[in-house]
């Protein structure tokens, strides 16, 4: 804890009644009048007293949160408990303790009370504690929003019996909360269950899966023997080996267009963009399950530097949880329109990915773009989530216009756009 020194209005008065007992003791002393000393002295020895308790009133006193989840899906609900514990043989006649809750975070169980900040609520207790004792609150959270939710800071406040002086601690760490996007299965947004993302059946044969034969072909020098295939030797009379899919064949890369209109810095539409975040988990959800290598690339505007938000591809078991994170915390902010962004990063994707782009505005510009991409080797995939006509795409380009199966999933009540 960091302790502040208290310069409230109650320590000016505290020292004029001090002087006030002062005076009094030497008046007694100068008059001969015991029963007027022992009345100064009475005062002194409560002004000393409570001075001194200030001073060690928020000695040993912690406050702590507990959350039952730190990390969670949107429109989940958590439990979260407050403690207060009094640490040392003094009590406290009264304490008072405040902690700020974002709005996002939708209390549905304990009391909550309003704050001056905007998109803040408040936490306010006011309590005596014994010595040694804890005391705990709790409540039930609803997080109705995706993003990295701040808890915190908290404020404490005691002082002596009497209410002369007072004394306040602040908690500037918070603790944090993080909601994830809603994530949908791919056949509730109208797209094959088979093939969802097309043909995945390409790639660089990095290395092969015996588990996965492909078919025959002719040998060649430099085979090896055990992938010949002698039953199909006999018959064609001519060296015949079996070929497999390579183990790692499929990657995707998940391009989040944060724009959603012309020109990128222009007002942004927040239904939209939550939808096609919601949908980007989706996709990042299925690919991992399929154990596909999975990246991602966004033009949201980054906190520090002039990179566009990314994570690289991989299939490492904390993969998804990195995508989800980042895709919880993407703002309403472009750097760039996602056309330009493609064209000045898609060097560093795998050769021959799937790019699956999701967005909710598809101008002439990004046609092009796409239809560059293509020519490069990248397969495109289009889901897309906006209410006005696109532009034509040419051949090749898969789209998948998911906003009616959107508005029919918000309208069960399930909370694509928080």
């Amino acid at each position: 804890f960091y302790m502040k020194p208290s310069l409230l209005s109650g320590r000016f008065w505290h020292d004029l009644w001090i002087g006030f007992f002062i005076v009094i003791i030497a008046l007694g002393i100068f008059l001969g009048q015991g029963l007027v000393i022992g009345f100064g002295v009475m005062g002194l020895v409560a002004g000393a007293i409570s001075l001194i308790w200030n001073r060690l009133a928020l000695e040993e006193v912690t406050y702590d949160r507990e959350l039952s989840e730190r990390r969670v899906f949107l429109k989940e609900e958590i439990s979260m408990t407050v403690s207060l514990t009094n640490r040392k043989p003094i009590p406290l006649a009264w304490i008072h303790v405040e902690d700020g809750l974002p709005d996002a975070l939708e209390v549905i169980e304990g009391d909550i009370s309003t704050n001056v900040k905007p998109g803040i609520q408040s936490i306010d207790h006011s309590t005596s504690i014994a010595w040694y004792e804890r005391i705990k609150w709790r409540y039930r959270l609803k997080c109705s929003q995706r993003g990295l939710h701040k808890l915190g800071p908290a404020r404490i406040e005691s002082g002596d019996p009497f209410g002369f002086l007072r004394n306040i601690i602040r908690i500037p760490k918070p603790d944090t909360i993080l909601v994830y996007p809603h994530v949908v299965p791919l056949q509730n947004l109208g797209i094959p269950a088979d093939r969802p993302l097309g043909d995945v059946r390409q790639g660089l044969p990095i290395f092969v899966d015996l588990s996965r034969p492909s078919g025959l072909r002719e040998y060649v020098l430099g085979d090896p023997l055990k992938t010949i295939d002698w039953k199909a030797t006999a018959k064609s009379q001519s060296l015949q080996v079996r070929t497999y899919e390579p183990s790692s064949t499929y990657t995707v890369i998940i391009v989040v267009a944060v724009d959603t209109s012309t020109p990128h810095w222009d007002s942004y539409n927040p239904e939209n963009l939550e939808r096609v975040i919601s949908v980007a988990a989706s996709v990042a959800t299925f690919a991992t399950e399929e154990r596909y290598t999975v990246g991602l690339f966004s033009n949201d505007m980054p906190i520090t530097g002039n990179n566009p938000m990314t994570v690289s591809p991989s299939r490492g078991k904390d993969q998804l949880a990195t995508i989800l994170g980042t895709l919880a915390t993407i703002r309403s902010y472009a750097i760039a329109p996602m056309s330009k962004q493609l064209m000045a990063y898609f060097q560093k994707f795998p050769l021959g990915s799937t790019l699956v782009v999701c967005t909710s505005f598809i101008h002439d510009e990004f046609v092009n773009t796409l239809d560059s991409l293509r020519g490069q080797g990248f397969k495109i995939v289009i889901l897309y989530v906006g209410d006005d006509e696109y532009s034509p795409l040419s051949n090749g380009v898969i789209v998948h216009n998911i906003r009616p199966y959107l508005d029919k999933l918000e309208e069960a009540g399930e909370p694509v756009t928080g």
